[in-house]
């Protein structure tokens, strides 16, 4: 396999591992980066000699600064977000210490906005990576942390037992931004039953903690027009971000849900830029995008990356590699074309598809 692809705890034991299927585990893959280029026997693994002492960077971070800054984009309530971040989720990097390492390396390389999670159970080592970073030299003002409250907190009461307990667990003073999860609310004993009355009841306890400066920012995920009008008609703090499944594919509702966000100053957050974890190495390996990266000197998840850059969207790709951390934060150093962009724009909508089953507007 090729030793550029180990760094930040990833190892080939641990990532080519066929027990685990086919391509072994399918966690570890992110744009580039695939089982066939990682893990071919033609090529020694090499492992990386990452440091495991407390608030240390892996050994290649020094390497990879990325300057410049990343830009923002403006907030309805004041300030900006990074419009490139880090994505907290679901793979073996996003678990455990190699969070922590994680969110380490990433703040200490120039990268400044992670997203987050209460599902993704995480928060203590992410939190302490935050911390671990602003003791090296990382002023806490730079950092932009979002997390997101899922339904099963949802109410007035238990959101706000929720934002308490989440900065408990993070050990930090405030979050800068927190999402609504998704919008579908489950009915088992919840207090609030009413689907629309639980989201605004959610969010009138963020609002709360907001004007407390437990929280900087409010706003939601997967929600649709009419979801975010209900809330918009409570009054008090705007919803500042929506983070949808965003990249060429996806079907003409998500591109809908964008352009209604951006008309009215909210901004749009992508998940799902370079495909989900099984299907990843599907969309960047397309001969169009691989002939489009060779072009710019750019790989297909950079080029994919910067598309939705262009389209005035943040991106939030994962990884816990170093390196790869390095490739997704330079993407401000080229520009896809006119050309570029209409082709990717132009999917036929019978080739559209979801990673992942989140419709907005779907829940009641």
């Amino acid at each position: 396999g090729d030793p550029e692809c180990w760094g930040g705890g990833l190892t080939g034991d641990f990532c080519c591992d066929t027990k685990k299927g086919q391509t072994g585990d399918i966690q570890c893959w992110d744009g580039d980066y695939t089982f066939e280029r990682c893990c071919g026997a033609s090529v020694p693994v090499q492992r990386s000699p990452l440091s495991t002492r407390p608030g240390v960077a892996s050994y290649d971070v020094a390497q990879l600064l990325v300057a410049p800054s990343v830009p923002g984009l403006p907030l309805l309530g004041g300030g900006s977000m990074p419009i490139a971040g880090i994505g907290m989720c679901c793979r073996p990097g996003a678990n455990g210490d190699a969070a922590r390492q994680a969110v380490l390396d990433y703040l200490l390389m120039g990268g400044r906005h992670i997203d987050d999670a209460t599902v993704y159970k995480n928060h203590a080592q992410v939190g302490e990576g935050i911390r671990q970073a602003i003791t090296a030299g990382v002023p806490r003002s730079d950092i932009f942390l979002t997390t997101k409250i899922n339904p099963p907190h949802f109410g007035f009461e238990t959101a706000t037992d929720w934002v308490a307990r989440s900065l408990q667990e993070l050990g930090l003073e405030y979050i800068d931004l927190v999402l609504l999860h998704w919008a579908a609310v489950p009915t088992d004993g919840r207090a609030c039953k009413d689907p629309k009355q639980c989201r605004q009841e959610t969010w009138l306890a963020l609002q709360s903690a907001k004007a407390k400066g437990q929280i900087r920012h409010l706003g939601v995920s997967n929600f649709g027009e009419r979801q975010i009008s209900e809330l918009l008609a409570l009054g008090g703090a705007p919803v500042e971000v929506n983070q949808i499944e965003y990249h060429p594919w996806v079907p003409e509702l998500h591109l809908q849900t964008a352009e209604f966000c951006h008309r009215h100053g909210i901004v749009v957050t992508a998940y799902g830029s370079m495909g989900s974890a099984g299907s990843a190495a599907q969309m960047v390996t397309q001969d169009e995008l691989q002939e489009m990266g060779r072009a710019h000197g750019k790989t297909a998840g950079q080029v994919l990356l910067r598309w939705a850059v262009q389209r005035n969207v943040s991106v939030i790709p994962g990884t816990s590699n170093p390196k790869h951390m390095a490739e997704n934060l330079r993407i401000f150093d080229f520009s896809l074309n006119a050309q570029d962009m209409e082709m990717l724009d132009s999917i036929p909508s019978d080739q559209r598809f979801l990673h992942f089953d989140h419709w907005p507007d779907k829940a009641a």
